[in-house]
């Protein structure tokens, strides 16, 4: 879960990120190159501008998870969950609500490290990182689903992606998939919010109405994206219920995850399909969010 290692790293985090979204592109590979996870952060999700939206909510679940599951229900909304597994042990039910109500369920590890150099040393960890999730929502996930990966604080390492490919049941992941909207707080000069982070905001004590104007703005703004939020505080459902109501209104359409074509360009084909991934994601490094 998101705690005090944001302050910390928030500002070195900004930057690295300013210079991946820069740096854009990914290359194609030859034939035995192709692989789920990319060296990368995922960046871009190709929504922006398509007045489409892809919900995504991190941490849980909780006991605050199924006011969320309500909160999307009342809108007939369906978003994607990226589950911490200590979570899920603790709340078998709500997880498997979460993919019984049509969502798709993601991995987010084990425990919600930062997996920095200790995880490339020790690669053993990381796996156990991802198949501590795994074995908890493939049972749950409908035949022929698709997979995908977010790292803890966005936090990933290029050495990551080999270690995990190698492996013949983990390397079904798609990922680490990043945001378009939802990852910090900015304001303009007179004080208007113009974007959101859930966590932030409460961590400043604002109610989920002025949470929401940021969120709205940068989605309208961009037209499109995946969006940041989290389902695990006492605001969160709160804050669905500010946010998706306006964006229903005003036609915007919401998908999984696993309905964004960007992304299909990063998955393995079977046998019987041509060779179209891709590896280097588009942006690289260590943000926290």
């Amino acid at each position: 879960m998101k705690n005090a290692i944001f302050g910390a790293m928030l500002v070195f985090g900004t930057a690295m990120f300013c210079g991946a979204a820069q740096a854009g592109g990914a290359t194609h590979p030859s034939d035995d190159e192709v692989a789920y996870f990319q060296t990368k952060n995922i960046f871009h999700s190709g929504l922006v501008g398509t007045h489409t939206i892809a919900l995504t909510f991190d941490d849980g679940p909780n006991q605050n998870t199924p006011a969320v599951l309500e909160a999307l229900k009342a809108e007939g909304v369906k978003g994607t969950f990226f589950i911490v597994g200590r979570m899920a042990r603790a709340y078998p039910d709500i997880l498997a609500r979460v993919a019984a109500e049509g969502h798709l369920l993601g991995n987010h590890s084990g425990t919600h490290p930062l997996l920095g150099r200790r995880y490339v040393n020790h690669p053993e960890m990381l796996l156990d990182q991802i198949r501590q999730v795994d074995v908890l929502i493939t049972p749950l996930m409908a035949p022929g689903s698709k997979f995908y990966f977010r790292a803890p604080y966005g936090s990933w390492r290029t050495a990551h992606a080999a270690v995990l490919n190698a492996d013949p049941e983990l390397k079904k992941y798609v990922g680490p998939i990043y945001w378009d909207e939802g990852g910090d707080i900015t304001k303009s000069s007179d004080g208007y919010v113009l974007s959101s982070a859930d966590w932030d905001c409460w961590h400043r004590h604002w109610d989920a109405d002025i949470c929401a104007k940021g969120y709205l703005r940068e989605i309208r703004r961009h037209d499109g994206g995946v969006v940041l939020m989290h389902c695990i505080h006492t605001q969160s459902a709160a804050l669905v219920e500010a946010v998706v109501p306006p964006l229903v209104e005003e036609g915007y359409k919401f998908v999984r995850l696993d309905q964004v074509p960007e992304y299909k360009q990063y998955e393995t084909p079977t046998p019987s399909e041509p060779v179209v991934a891709s590896v280097g994601g588009g942006g690289s490094g260590t943000v926290a969010r």
